[in-house]
């Protein structure tokens, strides 16, 4: 019976640790001025936010792209700020959120935190990126 105690409350512990680092992780990203979050474009829109679509243009030609997504490739954290800046910075200026978009959500994580306090706006990166979208049916549409 002791022994079946102990075991549980090693578990409880272990579930409360695992929820410390999941919020401890959660506020790292509140600290850099990111989000990295599983919005729908229905979400997005609803938020007048800037989408920006990440990946290459050979990316966007297989699957199609989100209506009205503007369109800057990731080539890198070091780079991002300035390319994102000279390519969309005028659209910012009203201050509206930065959605940024990519295949899974990897590379628009890594590309918010390049953002992050270099830019006055909200930046959120697209939990799961466009696969996700799709496999819940969102269908983008052909690069124009």
């Amino acid at each position: 019976m002791y022994r079946r105690g102990f075991l549980i409350l090693g578990g409880a512990a272990g579930v409360a640790g695992f929820g410390a680092v999941l919020l401890k992780t959660a506020q790292g990203f509140a600290e850099v001025g990111f989000s990295h979050v599983p919005l729908s474009v229905d979400e997005m829109r609803a938020r007048g936010a800037l989408i920006v679509d990440i990946r290459t243009p050979s990316e966007w030609a297989l699957t199609g792209v989100i209506e009205g997504a503007e369109l800057v490739t990731f080539q890198g954290a070091s780079s991002f700020a300035g390319s994102f800046m000279a390519a969309l910075g005028d659209k910012i200026a009203d201050g509206r959120d930065v959605v940024l978009i990519c295949r899974s959500g990897n590379r628009s994580q890594t590309a918010a935190g390049a953002l992050a306090g270099r830019i006055p706006n909200k930046v959120i990166s697209v939990a799961g990126g466009m696969k996700r979208l799709m496999l819940e049916g969102y269908r983008p549409v052909a690069v124009s």
